[in-house]
This record gives structure tokens, sequence and C-alpha cells, in this order.
């Protein structure tokens, strides 16, 4: 399946799970929800389009789209982005918390919607088989990024 359909799949399922989750909420800015790249050790994550108010994008693994790994860890990881999203990370909606992790405060709200159970399954399978399926993509999940190259400028002043 190209990435253009998969952006469409991903932009219905997003919509349901707001729907079906976040039924009290409102999206306040643009919400975009497309594939990334093939990240070894990020399943999604949000960001912001120019600027908070103009747009949020989440971007999700396409990894996530392999025949092997369950619909409810795609639906675990647009869930915990979304969750992000409301509580004002990489959007315009009020910021809640100063860290967009520190407390639990995602696994604690995901527990609130009744996701606990889908979140400790959604564990437990990414910890048993991301491994397979990142040697199954050509990833070795052994061998670490070169970290980019820092550019020395230096000031001469006379």
């Amino acid at each position: 399946m190209p990435y253009k359909e998969y952006d469409t799949y991903l932009a219905k399922k997003t919509a349901n799970l707001i729907r079906e989750n976040f039924y009290e909420k409102e999206i306040t800015n643009l919400l975009v929800v497309k594939t990334g790249k093939k990240w070894k050790r990020t399943l999604g994550h949000i960001k912001t389009l120019e600027t908070k108010e103009y747009g949020s994008l989440i971007e999700i693994n396409p990894l996530l789209f392999d025949i092997e790994t369950p619909e409810f860890i795609l639906d675990y990881v647009i869930m915990h982005e979304l969750t992000h999203y409301f509580q004002g990370f990489a959007s315009n909606h009020e910021k809640k918390h100063r860290y967009p992790h520190k407390g639990r405060i995602v696994e604690k709200e995901l527990e609130r919607l009744g996701w606990k159970e889908i979140q400790e399954k959604s564990d437990l399978w990414l910890k048993a088989n991301w491994t397979k399926i990142l040697l199954k993509n050509g990833l070795d999940p052994r061998v670490k990024r070169k970290p980019k190259r820092k550019k020395l400028f230096r000031l001469f002043f006379r």
C-alpha cells in the first residue's frame, strides 16, 4: 500500500479514535496525521506545522503497517500522540503540564480513558516483537546512527 493510502487510512482511524475517546474535546487547529520515517525507536511523534496556531502534525512510523503488527499497536500510538495534542503539546490547546512525559501523565490519561489494558498489551508485544519487525524491514536495531557533526565557527575580532 503506498503511503498516500496509509495517510488516508490514518486520517479516518484518527477521526474515529477522537470521536470515541475525546468526544468532550475539540480540534482547535489543523491536525494532520501521516506516515513519517522508518524509525528504529520512535513509533510516532507530534510537532507543530509552522506555528501552533497554524496546525499540528502527528507522524506515524510506517513499520506499524507491517502485516505482523497488530492493529491495537497503531491505535495505541495514535492515542498516545492525541493525548499529547489535547494536553497542549505541539497544539494550541492550553498546556496542562510542563513536560510531556513527566509523572506518567500520558499513561494516566490513557488509563482514565479506558486504555490501560491496550497500553500494557502494546508494551508487551513491542518488547517481544519490535526487533523482529526492524530486522525484517532491513533495519538493524544494534547499529546506532552516526551523530551529526557540529560545525565549528570561529569569530575573529580585530
